[in-house]
């Protein structure tokens, strides 16, 4: 029996105020009788617009009137955001992330969960106490691995650095990742990729968490992605340390023995692609709503534990094959004042773990 799919769009409180407004629901033609939606709330009118396989979202958008609430749910095509120009002055988008790794509705319907009681409101107030720290510190932060004794420093306030916030309230004309709730920091726009560019990040950093290996839109097997994380996922048990010089990781050793799959894998990954070496992204979490599914799942990647966590980003598709993300839950940030930016003084001691899916 399909696991059928309730979405109540005013439990959506990122998109503001329905009155007035037309809500849309994109999603695959295979899932239309699995995700339906409840249409007794206050919008003027509720429709319902098809995604194919090899569609891409802008081209449909023309189908889709002004103004709207557009919430896409596409586990069978990649759902790729449009330029701000095309979406239009009057529209906004959620996007959950469900193509990148496998997802099935019974995902869907946790991770929807997830967003209804995700608060816009508690995300833009943890986003501006943030952003103010940041400005209070005088060049640099400090990530932090207490467990293994490691210290990393991000020169922080250069001005080239792109800080990018999917997280808290829409505005008109805006797009969102869901669930929302990170801060990242790139060398360049998060869409770009330059080879050349790197983040200004000097020490040893710890990957011990949970990876996500996310594909795009070039051609790629589901098996190769599968046997790819099935040999990093040991990472939520055992550590590497790995030594980064100019934003480049230069080596890379396990903690215990049972990090070596993972350290192997790893290493044919840089082999491959040296890119793969860039500590491209660091994604600062701040989803405290979100339980962790353990498995390959997109959507844990704004895990932000009790007081936020960070998570590495390796490679940026479709430059590379794939992205790696690496939720971290046992680094902490800290200003260089000594103040906690994200997560916990050292670390979290356990994870928030949905179980039974």
């Amino acid at each position: 029996m399909s696991h059928v799919i309730t979405v109540d769009p005013d439990k959506l409180r990122q998109f503001g105020s329905p009155e007035g407004v037309v809500f849309c629901l994109v999603t695959n033609p295979e899932f239309k009788d699995d995700i339906i939606v409840k249409k007794s709330g206050r919008y003027r009118d509720y429709i319902t617009v098809p995604l194919h396989k090899g569609e891409r979202f802008e081209d449909i958008l023309p189908s889709i009137p002004e103004p709207s609430h557009i919430l896409g749910i596409s586990p069978a095509a990649f759902f790729e955001s449009p330029m701000s120009e095309v979406l239009g002055p009057q529209r906004k988008v959620l996007g959950m992330a469900c193509n990148s790794t496998p997802t099935t509705l019974e995902l869907i319907a946790h991770f929807l969960d997830v967003m209804e009681r995700t608060s816009p409101e508690e995300q833009d107030a943890f986003s501006d106490t943030f952003f103010e720290l940041l400005e209070d510190a005088d060049d640099h932060l400090v990530y932090v691995d207490a467990k293994r004794g490691t210290r990393a420093t991000l020169q922080h306030m250069e001005e080239t650095l792109v800080w990018n916030q999917q997280a808290g309230a829409l505005e008109w004309g805006q797009q969102q990742i869901v669930p929302a709730g990170e801060i990242s920091v790139l060398p360049i726009d998060i869409t770009e990729f330059e080879e050349n560019l790197r983040l200004p990040l000097e020490g040893e950093i710890v990957i011990r968490g949970y990876p996500i290996l996310h594909s795009g839109t070039p051609s790629f097997s589901r098996a190769d992605q599968a046997r790819i994380y099935g040999e990093l996922s040991g990472l939520n048990k055992h550590a590497i340390v790995c030594r980064v010089e100019g934003g480049m990781i230069t080596d890379i050793r396990p903690d215990t023995p049972g990090a070596m799959p993972a350290i192997n894998m790893l290493n044919a990954m840089f082999e491959v692609d040296s890119r793969y070496r860039i500590v491209w992204e660091m994604g600062h979490a701040l989803n405290t709503s979100l339980e962790l599914v353990v498995g390959h799942h997109a959507m844990n990647e704004v895990y932000g534990g009790t007081h936020g966590c960070l998570h590495w980003g390796l490679g940026l598709t479709p430059y590379t094959q794939f992205h790696l993300d690496i939720i971290s839950p046992d680094t902490t940030v800290y200003t260089d004042k000594g103040i906690i930016v994200l997560g916990v003084e050292g670390g979290y001691e356990s994870d928030r773990i949905k179980a039974g899916l």
